[in-house]
């Protein structure tokens, strides 16, 4: 399939159903890591120096009160099943107060969006789209200008995929006016290529075009897909 824009965005919001075990090398401006993810709530990661970390559990868990006012677990992906498109990708995912979505995180919110990266799937404008292969694997790639609207996983230029302006004020949306003045006037990239696995949704490339040197970027080789890792977490 030629990738649009339109089918872009849906395979970015497609992921967590596309997926269950990954395993792959992970490498942005701190360095490179190996990392193993089991669906859902179960990373070992292991650093430069050899030495392996284990996290279990989501970022944050999330329950909603239910009728007669006692506490409902919300669901996890894999329980619920979306509406489809005819290419098979997700049309509408269920709501965030109904679902808890997040992987398992290393050191900031950018791994857990760009295992999910569903902050593409909308308000950002998706330019010269096309089939690409990154580590062996299809690949859709393009290039995103995130627009006003974007709402990544954890903004204000903190851990948003797309470092932008509309990143930052994604935090200030009820009043653009409290950004702090130092803040003010970043020289963003003009916006990113972007490389989507088509088999799982994953982002394997982000990397900025224009802008600050220090604007963050990230690259990921995915090495097994839906491998039975349960010796790992045993």
């Amino acid at each position: 399939m030629i990738p649009t824009a339109d089918t872009f965005h849906a395979l970015a919001r497609s992921s967590p159903w596309r997926w269950t075990t990954l395993h792959f090398t992970h490498r942005d401006a701190r360095g490179s890591v190996e990392a193993w993810v089991r669906r859902p709530g179960a990373l070992l990661v292991r650093d430069r120096d050899g030495a392996l970390h284990r996290e279990s559990g989501l970022p944050y868990s999330k329950s909603v009160l239910g009728a007669d006012g006692g506490e409902v677990r919300t669901v996890l992906p894999h329980e619920v099943q979306p509406p489809r498109r005819p290419d098979g990708l997700v049309a509408e995912r269920p709501s965030e107060s109904e679902v808890d979505y997040d992987d398992p995180m290393w050191q900031n919110f950018a791994w857990v969006a760009m295992l999910d990266p569903v902050e593409l799937s909308h308000h950002v404008r998706v330019e010269d789209p096309r089939e690409d292969e990154v580590s062996g694997r299809p690949a859709w790639r393009a290039f995103l200008v995130p627009e006003t609207g974007y709402l990544p996983r954890c903004g204000g230029n903190c851990c948003e995929l797309l470092w932008s302006e509309a990143g930052l004020l994604a935090d200030f949306a009820d009043d653009p006016s409290r950004v702090p003045e130092s803040w003010r006037g970043r020289h963003y990239p003009e916006g990113y290529d972007v490389a989507l696995d088509v088999g799982t949704g994953v982002v394997v490339r982000c990397h900025p075009v224009g802008g600050d040197e220090a604007a963050p970027w990230l690259e990921n080789d995915l090495l097994e897909v839906d491998a039975d890792l349960d010796h790992l977490f045993a």
